[in-house]
């Protein structure tokens, strides 16, 4: 990445005292109270948190690095419609606080795949949801780290697999020393890092493009404005239905049955706490959402006339927010540091989280079976090893990961989508119908997850549709590099436009009619297909147990 700016001494200090604050939390928690010796306090807090922390550990674990680089990305190459979708995403809290939340809360679990046995009688329906967490936040757990961690690389000499390393370990060292309760405190430390961090960016963007006007007035002349296309055609990337519709089933697994989720929520002190740290994650995800959209405004309005990825300064879009922190920071020591720390903190939040509830599902859901005459302080030390397991694994799955192309923030709503839209439709066949028996659940989860998944590989594959908007690289000083194609010596710089054809649906043919739906209605189309085959499988078979 070409830049006039590279990381200064201060950078590097400010980036490490983050890392150093966030291991210092784990060694306290780890020496404090009951020293984790017990899997209650290892996996649970001891079910001692107020409702503020909580709400803002939850509030971090779902809003990662992955959102941080990928929204403003989002803006910048398709436009504002991305941000009406934080209307319908806060319904999703809304949901878990009153409908699934005191369900689990009142059931006194501590994996909530443990509720599937109780519904179904069955372990095989309780064992296999507790694979398609596994397998999503172990995949999961490679795209958060590897997305700041080429970022960090686009603006220094490290090398991607150091960063990642050594990121992975930190996060591992205080996860497996600290438990539950190290994991929460440090989410809110890494909370307030990451929202300093895309504060500092937006007020020094908008200071560099004159305001906020201007801002808006560049952004709305590239045609990066929008909010209300109500195209009907399931096929548009990002219309009002797939925004407001669509997104409300992508947010729903995270809020309503994701391991992670109901950790916290049984950590707290009681239900009403519990309740109050779903409802305060409604105006942090509002608060969130805009900052990144508005960071991505101002990121467009400073390269509106020289693309960096046209102009080849850039190699991905995940480098975007980079490149602009240097631009407009660059000078400023420490300050690109924070921001580093910031994407780095949205990182280290979604992954001590995924660590830890890893742990706690491995365990009671497959090894306590046989195991379960171990003392309790074995047990906690029997986690502790699995999160340190896991954390190595974390970090191959991120080097895998660099194979992937798009924005990482594409990536993870697909994935998660795909995986996590099965989970909702066991659950949902559970609380809702009475009708519906072990086999069909079973047999709907499978048909959900395999439906998601080949969905979600045959679009990232083929992308039918292009929807990005035209960019220019008209303000580029680029002759030194386009000599070869200029009949003279002119100074004058080459106008590249960006050829723009807006994607049409009407010319897809067979499976790609399919493929070339909105990624975003995928975890609607895996509930569907979960509750739909396991009902008919259910009506079929009759009470088998």
């Amino acid at each position: 990445m070409a830049s006039d700016h590279q990381f200064s001494v201060v950078d590097y200090v400010v980036f490490a005292g983050m890392l150093l604050i966030s291991a210092g939390i784990g060694v306290y928690h780890a020496c404090a109270g009951g020293k984790q010796k017990s899997t209650r306090e290892f996996l649970m807090a001891d079910k001692s948190m107020q409702f503020l922390p909580v709400a803002v550990s939850v509030l971090a674990s779902f809003f990662s690095a992955s959102t941080l680089l990928g929204t403003p990305a989002e803006i910048y190459q398709f436009g504002t419609m991305y941000w009406i979708s934080v209307f319908s995403a806060v319904m999703a809290p809304l949901t878990g606080a009153f409908l699934f939340g005191p369900m689990f809360y009142n059931l006194k679990v501590v994996s909530v795949f443990e509720y599937l046995e109780l519904r179904f009688h069955s372990k095989t329906v309780r064992l296999f949801g507790a694979f398609i967490f596994l397998l999503r936040a172990t995949l999961g757990m490679g795209i958060v780290l590897y997305g700041p961690s080429t970022a960090l690389s686009a603006v220094t000499e490290i090398p991607v697999w150091v960063i990642i390393v050594c990121v992975g370990a930190v996060c591992t060292f205080y996860t497996t020393m600290g438990g539950m309760k190290a994991v929460i405190w440090t989410d809110v430390f890494q909370t307030l890092v990451m929202i300093a961090g895309m504060l500092a960016v937006f007020i020094q963007g908008c200071i560099n493009s004159g305001g906020i006007a201007e801002i808006w007035r560049i952004s709305d002349r590239g045609g990066r404005i929008s909010f209300f296309d109500f195209n009907p055609d399931p096929h548009i990337r990002h219309s009002f239905w797939t925004l407001i519709v669509g997104i409300y089933f992508v947010w729903l697994p995270p809020y309503t049955v994701d391991q992670q989720m109901v950790q916290r929520f049984a950590s707290t002190k009681s239900l009403k706490h519990a309740k109050w740290a779903l409802l305060l994650n409604i105006p942090g995800m509002f608060i969130i959402i805009t900052l990144c959209s508005v960071t991505g405004l101002a990121l467009y309005s400073h390269y509106a006339d020289c693309d960096p990825l046209k102009n080849k300064d850039i190699s991905n879009p995940n480098q975007l927010l980079p490149y602009f922190v240097l631009d407009i920071l660059g000078h400023l020591q420490g300050l690109p540091g924070l921001f580093v720390s910031s994407l780095f903190s949205g990182a280290l939040s979604s992954v001590s989280s995924m660590l830890n509830s890893l742990a706690a599902v491995t365990w009671e859901d497959f090894l306590k079976l046989k195991y379960s005459h171990l003392p309790d302080e074995k047990a906690a030390i029997i986690t502790k090893g699995l999160v340190f397991i896991y954390g190595c694994l974390g970090v191959g799955v991120a080097f895998l990961v660099k194979e992937l192309g798009g924005t990482v923030l594409q990536a993870s709503l697909t994935f998660n989508g795909a995986a996590g839209a099965p989970l909702v439709g066991l659950f949902i066949l559970g609380a809702c119908f009475t009708s519906a028996n072990w086999l069909g659940a079973f047999v709907g989860g499978m048909f959900g997850l395999g439906f998601g998944m080949w969905l979600s590989i045959g679009a990232y594959i083929t992308k039918p549709l292009d929807f990005q908007l035209p960019t220019s690289t008209d303000g580029c000083n680029i002759t030194s590099n386009m000599s070869s194609l200029m009949m003279s010596s002119t100074t004058t710089p080459v106008s590249i436009m960006s050829t723009y054809s807006p994607s049409d649906p009407s010319k897809l043919e067979s499976l790609e009619k399919l493929y070339g739906l909105s990624y975003i209605w995928f975890s609607l189309l895996g509930i569907l297909s979960t509750v739909i085959i396991g009902l008919i499988v259910s009506l079929i078979t009759g009470n088998i147990y």
